[in-house]
């Protein structure tokens, strides 16, 4: 049976569901970005606003996007105008949910990759606009059956630094989350284990010279959880088929 939906109730669902109003202060990253009609028969998600998950979005046939990293015009530059020219080409509208599925409480990126990897959530930390966008929970096992199990669960072969004495309170924050000062945060919050995506010298630096076990999985492999996730409770929600687009490499 063909099922048509209507944009603006999708929207709306994910703005309820995500409270973007809150993140209103994140300016051109919550919300419905770009509009190219009003019905949607099929939907897709995506990690990024790239211009293969365009296409990809196209060629599965449908007019929904839905992201978690919209393009910023910062940071594509001039290919900013061309993926919105290929949304417009493809009749695909575009909504984004970066600070509010990032802080989503229970159903955010940090909340499902806990899930995943059976870290029990007890906390969360790391404001971004005024939400949290860090988790921190109790963990089972050793240090490395955790390393196994995640490499096994994102994809990917993780990079990982051993320097705690024990193991078994992990903190996550997907994706950019390797700051100094947000394992520092969750460091006194009593984690001994810190995932993220991606970082730097600094905080490879920090988590040796405070003792701290460090994880990096990927930005794109530790958020596309979560954008799954988001994509089965808009098919439960509006009963439309919908796909994951992911980049031609995942390792980023």
């Amino acid at each position: 049976m063909h099922v048509n939906a209507s944009l603006d109730d999708i929207a709306a669902y994910l703005d309820d569901l995500l409270q973007v109003a809150k993140y209103q202060d994140e300016f051109g990253a919550n919300g419905l970005l770009y509009r190219a009609g009003d019905g949607v028969s099929k939907f897709a998600v995506a990690v990024n606003t790239s211009l293969s998950a365009i296409v990809g979005a196209a060629k599965t046939g449908a007019q929904l996007l839905v992201v978690h990293h919209p393009s910023w015009p910062e940071n594509d530059l001039h290919l900013y105008d061309e993926k919105m020219a290929a949304l417009a080409a493809g009749g695909i509208s575009l909504y984004s949910a970066h600070a509010a599925l990032d802080c989503a409480p229970n159903i955010g990126n940090g909340w499902v990759l806990a899930e995943q990897l059976g870290v029990a959530v007890d906390a969360t930390f790391g404001d971004m606009f005024g939400g949290h966008c860090g988790v921190i929970g109790s963990a089972s096992g050793d240090f490395g059956s955790f390393l196994r199990a995640t490499s096994q669960t994102l994809g990917v072969q993780v990079e990982a630094h051993e320097h705690a004495k024990s193991f078994g309170r992990v903190a996550i924050v997907t994706g950019a989350g390797g700051q100094p000062a947000m394992l520092d945060e969750a460091r006194r919050l009593g984690a001994d284990t810190y995932l993220t995506g991606e970082g730097k010298l600094f905080t490879r630096l920090f988590a040796q010279e405070t003792g701290m076990n460090l994880i990096f999985g990927t930005h794109q492999a530790t958020e596309a959880p979560g954008i799954r996730a988001l994509g089965e409770r808009i098919a439960a929600q509006s009963q439309l088929p919908w796909e994951y687009i992911a980049e031609p490499s995942g390792v980023f």
